[in-house]
């Protein structure tokens, strides 16, 4: 059985289990071997983050925006109708960053049900983030590891063979060399063990943001890592009732030199703050943001 270990606490006990998710039936579930109360060899404690990667009036002041939004918007399934276009935007510009030569205006009309002529695999992809929206505002639980599958699997779906599966190859990204295809069980068990324990103490935007950091580091997939931290970083903001982060094509050299240096340093400080900004100045007609720069 292939598969990540995982650390569960019953009756004031710690027991620890070899844990793979697998499909059947069209559903994911989890199947799990048990491996005793010792600490397995090769087993790591997720690094912790510092309590707070922004300052208390950052922090507020995206509690400001959460606030101000909600009195617009009821964040749910009904925001895709009441934000169209904010949703649209996000769809061409997370697709334009991976390379889609869709227009904004012609992901507008893919989304609207109409055809254009060739460009097949950027329409799917227009159309397959689309089911990935719907099935964050249809999501009830928490972000489990069959759902991260399925939301790539619906993201890659008639685009990449093997959807909704990590990578069996290694990989790398400009300059950037990620773990190696045997680490990755490993390392994304120590990520899901990490948000539930980060969610408990961080902010919902320092946990989007580290969501996104920790998992292009990963790189599970063999393509559509990008897509999908992005997609991930939303979830969290919008399941606990924040508005959507657009990351804008328009800026992709500075989003990813901020990658870029967060690997570099080896810090996630820097990007954390990047991404507030960003948010901060989308929002700001929402606010008298003036001090934002």
């Amino acid at each position: 059985m292939a598969g990540y270990i995982e650390k569960k606490k019953v009756n004031g006990g710690v027991y620890y289990y070899l844990t793979e998710s697998v499909r059947e039936g069209g559903k994911w579930k989890k199947k799990r071997k048990y491996l005793g109360v010792h600490t397995p060899h090769g087993f790591e404690k997720p690094r912790s983050e510092p309590k707070h990667l922004l300052s208390q009036s950052e922090l507020k002041l995206i509690d400001e925006i959460q606030e101000a939004y909600s009195k617009a918007h009821k964040v749910g399934p009904t925001l895709w109708k009441e934000e169209r276009d904010l949703f649209i935007s996000f769809i061409f510009n997370t697709n334009a960053i991976e390379g889609s030569t869709l227009t904004l205006a012609e992901t507008r009309k893919v989304l609207g049900g109409k055809k254009i002529s060739g460009k097949k695999y950027d329409v799917l992809a227009a159309r397959n983030m689309k089911r990935c929206i719907d099935m964050i505002f249809s999501r009830k639980d928490g972000m489990g590891e069959e759902f991260v599958l399925a939301l790539h699997a619906a993201e890659m779906g008639g685009i990449l063979p093997g959807a909704g599966n990590y990578r069996q190859v290694d990989v790398r990204v400009g300059k950037y060399v990620c773990p190696p295809h045997t680490e990755v069980l490993r390392l994304m068990g120590n990520f899901f063990s990490w948000h539930s324990s980060a969610s408990k103490s961080l902010h919902p935007f320092e946990l989007a943001a580290l969501v996104h950091l920790k998992f292009v580091r990963i790189h599970p997939f063999r393509d559509g890592n990008g897509r999908m931290a992005r997609l991930l970083m939303n979830f969290i903001l919008l399941k606990n009732g924040y508005p959507l982060l657009n990351i804008f094509d328009s800026e992709k050299l500075l989003y990813y030199l901020k990658l870029q240096e967060a690997d570099f340093k080896k810090r996630s400080k820097p990007f954390v703050k990047y991404l507030f900004r960003v948010y901060a100045l989308q929002y700001k007609g929402y606010l008298n943001l003036k001090g934002v720069r």
